[in-house]
């Protein structure tokens, strides 16, 4: 019996044959089982979320690094100028409205050692600042310090007195110039920023 003739679909699949699928079936079967497509991910939706974090990540800093670094600097300068230890005592600086002070004192009652070693430096600076001579705090801090052009030319024009207070010593500065009063001011600001939490105010 002769058997009719195969019809062979575009896709090569025998139509005539009832157990093959048609190109339509094989299609719908494979949308019916097909993995849905995944969003594609934005490169900018990407960067936006990293330069958040990088933004945040700076804010959380607080700089207490670069600030000990600064106090570490400042102290190993200070051993070449100041005898008295600076872990042992404290710089404080206050500021006035025709000037301020600085005092430096010990840190413990009974340490007559840097008592005495504070009160030789201090009776010292006090002459030499009288004089417009600041070149120690210049060593330490550095040859740029904020007010210290003015108050160097200024010199004669500032009242400088040495002190005893307990504990240590004291420096005061008065003057009538608002120039030279807010140079005193710039110049305790840098002065006490360096120092870190070995000084306040």
């Amino acid at each position: 019996m002769t058997q009719p003739p195969t019809r062979t679909s575009a896709d090569g699949i025998d139509a005539t044959d009832p157990g093959r699928a048609s190109p339509r079936t094989v299609t719908a079967m494979r949308s019916r089982h097909a993995r849905p497509l995944r969003p594609p991910v934005r490169l900018g939706r990407v960067a936006c979320f990293v330069s958040v974090a990088l933004v945040l990540a700076a804010g959380c800093s607080d700089g207490s690094t670069s600030t000990t670094s600064r106090q570490d600097e400042i102290e190993a300068r200070g051993t070449n100028v100041m005898p008295f230890d600076q872990r042992r005592t404290t710089h404080v600086f206050r500021n006035t409205d025709d000037g301020g002070t600085q005092q430096v004192v010990a840190k413990s009652a009974i340490d007559s050692e840097q008592v005495s070693l504070v009160r030789q430096h201090l009776r010292k600076e006090a002459a030499r600042f009288k004089a417009g001579d600041f070149s120690d705090p210049m060593a330490i801090h550095g040859m740029k310090m904020p007010g210290l052009d003015v108050l160097r030319d200024g010199a004669g024009r500032v009242r400088v007195t040495y002190t005893t207070v307990p504990h240590g010593a004291q420096i005061t500065y008065t003057s009538t110039e608002p120039e030279l009063v807010d140079a005193l001011h710039q110049w305790f600001d840098a002065q006490l920023m360096d120092h870190g939490s070995n000084a306040h105010s």
